[in-house]
């Protein structure tokens, strides 16, 4: 595991104690060119809000005062717009989805663009939410004189989980990670490894009694231990970069090594595919002609056998070393592009074999 750059201030494990998740309600729908500031600390004022308190707030709360509203038809070109780089694209019935890094830092599906509860048209997320948190938190502080840490929150999914939660995009005068390496378990065994993610943790406690369908888009968090002993911000809470583990999904990653530019590249569907749907892409992902490659040289053809297996023929233009050579490629990179195709779920059984013009001779 990659070392993880260490907070501002190494945090003992915290004692067990009570912890509250209070619902911030009477916010009015925030709108382009409000005091949010303002409108938020007459909001906890019947909270009596207390030193160490985290608010967490919808990031969506801040982009409608912030007026970051598109036209529904500009979607897709403000996703492009917004990523950084694309890891991914899905297709779900008609529509693709673009995963995407954003400039924050985070892999997000759609760059975060979202249409739920924003009746007047997508909303955008803003370019810097830890900014965005540490103006809200200096107004605050100043307003209520009490030292709290705000959160900006938005649902995300995990990889490897089913479903969706909350997590912290912008973050100020939160411990948003908290060192642990160097203490002990409740065993005594030194913690080498640990360092908590105390931010996302936060978040996803404050969805508990706000959300999307509850009309609540605030939520304070009270009595965590030593959640506002230091200021991280939301920035450092995303692998991305070297550390990325998983920099493009495995499809991907197979394409991108085989010459495969973004614009020629596939759209996978979410769902799953049929066996016959993924051996044709893996065709026809091997034959897309690369730099350099002035006409294909070979070409395939697909047949099912009478015993259910796929064979493939990868014919020779000619029977010159450039063209045998060539078909020796495409075979190859069908047979990787294969491959790629087998791990999110196994194929059956494919023969792919090399055809030589004028003679009967196959090269498997």
């Amino acid at each position: 595991m990659p070392d993880v750059a260490p907070p501002a201030q190494t945090i003992p494990p915290p004692a067990p104690r009570e912890v509250s998740v209070l619902p911030i309600t009477g916010l009015p729908e925030i709108r382009e060119g409000d005091d949010l500031g303002a409108l938020l600390a007459r909001a906890l004022a019947p909270l009596g809000p207390q030193d160490g308190d985290v608010l967490c707030l919808s990031t969506k709360v801040v982009s409608k005062a912030l007026g970051l509203r598109i036209a529904p038809e500009e979607r897709d070109e403000a996703v492009r717009a917004a990523a950084v780089r694309t890891v991914a694209r899905r297709l779900h019935t008609r529509v693709v989805t673009s995963v995407v890094q954003i400039p924050s830092g985070p892999v997000m599906a759609a760059a975060g663009v979202d249409s739920s509860n924003a009746p007047e048209g997508p909303l955008l997320l803003p370019e810097d939410p830890d900014a965005c948190a540490r103006a809200l938190r200096d107004q605050l502080v100043s307003v209520l004189g009490v030292e709290l840490g705000v959160l900006l929150t938005d649902t995300s999914s995990r990889v490897w989980r089913v479903g969706v939660g909350d997590i912290a995009l912008g973050a100020s005068g939160v411990s948003s990670l908290q060192d642990l390496r160097g203490g002990t378990d409740a065993d005594g065994r030194a913690l080498t490894v640990t360092v908590r993610n105390l931010a996302d943790e936060l978040a996803a406690a404050a969805d508990l009694v706000k959300g999307k369908a509850s009309g609540v888009p605030a939520a304070l968090v009270r009595g965590v231990a030593a959640a506002t002993a230091s200021d991280v911000p939301a920035r450092q809470l995303s692998r991305t970069g070297p550390e990325d583990w998983f920099r493009r999904p495995s499809l991907e990653s197979v394409w991108e090594a085989l010459g495969l530019s973004a614009e020629q590249e596939p759209i996978a569907r979410m769902s799953p595919e049929p066996a016959r749907e993924r051996i044709d892409r893996a065709v026809g992902v091997a034959s897309i002609p690369r730099p350099g490659q002035s006409s294909p040289s070979a070409s395939s053809r697909i047949s099912t056998r009478p015993d259910g297996s796929t064979h493939i023929v990868v014919e020779a233009a000619e029977r010159s070393p450039a063209a045998l050579i060539a078909a020796a490629t495409l075979a190859e990179r069908i047979r990787t592009a294969l491959g790629a195709e087998s791990l999110s779920a196994p194929l059956p059984e494919i023969l792919v074999e090399v055809s030589v013009p004028d003679s009967q001779e196959d090269l498997s």
